[in-house]
C-alpha cells in the first residue's frame, strides 16, 4: 500500500510539473523562451570573450553600409551615396576592401532620414544605438499585436533575430512598421497609414497591402498610406535633393540586372530569386517569382475579403508579404514574427486547431536552417495554417461572429 501511495504520490507530482510547465502554457513558455534567450546570450558572451568582433566595423558587418549612409546623408551632397565609386571608397577608407559585398545603397532616400542620426555618433556607439531602437520599435509592435510579457520574451527567441542583431541591419524596423500598421488598420486607420507610409523604404514589403486593403474597403487607412508616402517621399526630396529619386531607381534597376547575372550577388538571398546561384536560368526564377507572388496576392485578397476574425487577415498579409517579394534576406524574415503572432492571437480567441501549436514549434525550430528555400517553406507552412482556419471558419461559419476576448495562454 506504502508502495502504491508513492507511486501515485510521484504521478501527481509529474502531473503538477507538466500542467505547469508544460510547453504550451505560460510558464512553460516563459521557462523555455528564457532558456533560448541565455543560450544566445552565452554565444554572444563566448563571441566577445574569444575576440571575435561584434560591434567593430569589420569587413563583413552589414551596420557598416548603414553608419556610412548617414554620413552621405549628413553630407553636402546626399545623392552621392547612390554613386558606386564614391560608396565604395568611403567604405575602403573605413575598413579597407572586403571580400563582402557592401559596396552598394540601394534603399529609396526615405531611408536617410532614419539613420542620420548616426552620424553624430561613433561607430560602436551607433552600433548599439541602432540596434538598441529599432529592437524597441518590433518588441513594442509584438506587444501591442498579444499584450503579454510572454509574447516579448518568445519573439526574442526567433533565430533570424539575433542574425539581424548581430549584422545590424534594418529588420527590425521593417518588422515593426509592419506589425504596427496592422494592428492599428481597424481600430485606427490614419495611425496604421502612417506606418504603411514609413514601411515604404522598404517597399518589396509592402507590395501585397494596397490590394488587400482594397478588397476590405479599409479605405481611410489605405487613403492615409498613400497621403503620407507622397509627403514623406518630397519631405526626402527637399532634405536630400531631389536627385536622390533618380538615382534610386537607377541604383534599383542596375541591383536587379545584378542578381539576375552574378550568382554571388544571389546567393545570400533566401527567397526564390536564391535558385539563380545554384545556375537556373534568370527567365525561369523570375516567372517562378511572379506566379507565385500572384497566388499568393489572390490568397490573401480572398481571405481579407471574407468576414474572418481580423487577427486571422493580419496573419495572412504578414506571411503573404514575405513570400511575395523577391528581395528577402536571412535578418527579414523577423517579419514571419509578425504574421505569426497574429495567428496566435487569433489562437488565443478561438482556440488553436489540433497540430497548429506544434506546428508552430517546428517552424520555430526550421529558422536555425536558414540557407536556400527553407525559409520559404516555414512561409509556406504558415500561409497553410491561416487557410486551414479560414476553411475552419467557413465550415462552422465562425466567420460572422465577432471575435471574441482575447485571453493569456492558461498557465
Amino acid at each position: 500500500m506504502a508502495r502504491v501511495s508513492a507511486n501515485r504520490e510521484n504521478i501527481s507530482v509529474f502531473a503538477l510539473i507538466r500542467n505547469k510547465y508544460g510547453l504550451f502554457t505560460a510558464h512553460g513558455l516563459a521557462l523555455y523562451a528564457s532558456a533560448a534567450a541565455i543560450a544566445y546570450l552565452s554565444g554572444l558572451a563566448a563571441l566577445l570573450l574569444r575576440h571575435i568582433p561584434v560591434f567593430q566595423n569589420d569587413n563583413c558587418r552589414d551596420f557598416v553600409w548603414i553608419w556610412l549612409s548617414s554620413h552621405f546623408a549628413a553630407s553636402s551632397i546626399p545623392v552621392r551615396v547612390y554613386d558606386y565609386s564614391a560608396f565604395a571608397a568611403a567604405k575602403d577608407a573605413l575598413i579597407g576592401p572586403p571580400a563582402c559585398i557592401l559596396e552598394h545603397f540601394d534603399y529609396p532616400p526615405t531611408l536617410l532620414f532614419f539613420v542620420l542620426p548616426l552620424s553624430l555618433l561613433p561607430y560602436t556607439i551607433a552600433f548599439i544605438v541602432w540596434g538598441a531602437v529599432t529592437l524597441a520599435v518590433y518588441l513594442t509592435a509584438i506587444y501591442v499585436i498579444i499584450p503579454h510579457r510572454n509574447s516579448l520574451i518568445v519573439a526574442l527567441t526567433i533565430f533570424p533575430v539575433w542574425f539581424n542583431m548581430l549584422l545590424g541591419h534594418d529588420a527590425f524596423l521593417t518588422a515593426g512598421f509592419m506589425g504596427l500598421a496592422l494592428a492599428f488598420a481597424e481600430t485606427r486607420p490614419r495611425v496604421a497609414g502612417l506606418f504603411l507610409a514609413l514601411l515604404t523604404y522598404k517597399p518589396q514589403f509592402g507590395i501585397l497591402f494596397p490590394a488587400a486593403l482594397s478588397v476590405a474597403r479599409y479605405w481611410r487607412t489605405l487613403s492615409a498610406a498613400v497621403i503620407a508616402s507622397v509627403i514623406f517621399a518630397a519631405l526626402a526630396a527637399l532634405a536630400f535633393g531631389y536627385e536622390t529619386w533618380p538615382a534610386f531607381a537607377h541604383a534599383l534597376a542596375d541591383r536587379a540586372a545584378a542578381i539576375s547575372e552574378d550568382h554571388k550577388l544571389a546567393a545570400p538571398l533566401v527567397s526564390i530569386p536564391f535558385l539563380v546561384s545554384l545556375g537556373v536560368n534568370s527567365q525561369i526564377v523570375w516567372t517562378i517569382q511572379l506566379v507565385v507572388s500572384a497566388v499568393t496576392a489572390v490568397i490573401v485578397c480572398l481571405i481579407w475579403a471574407r468576414p474572418y476574425p481580423y487577427a486571422l487577415k493580419a496573419a495572412a498579409l504578414g506571411i503573404g508579404s514575405l513570400l511575395a517579394s523577391p528581395h528577402v534576406f536571412r535578418y527579414d524574415l523577423c517579419i514571419l514574427t509578425i504574421g505569426a503572432a497574429f495567428f496566435v492571437r487569433d489562437g488565443l480567441s478561438r482556440g488553436f486547431l489540433p497540430g497548429e501549436r506544434w506546428m508552430l514549434v517546428l517552424c520555430w525550430a526550421g529558422f536555425f536552417l536558414l540557407p536556400s528555400a527553407i525559409p520559404d517553406l516555414i512561409a509556406l507552412a504558415l500561409l497553410l495554417l491561416v487557410i486551414r482556419r479560414a476553411i475552419d471558419c467557413d465550415r462552422h461559419a465562425e466567420g460572422r461572429r465577432p471575435e471574441l476576448p482575447m485571453e493569456p495562454i492558461t498557465p
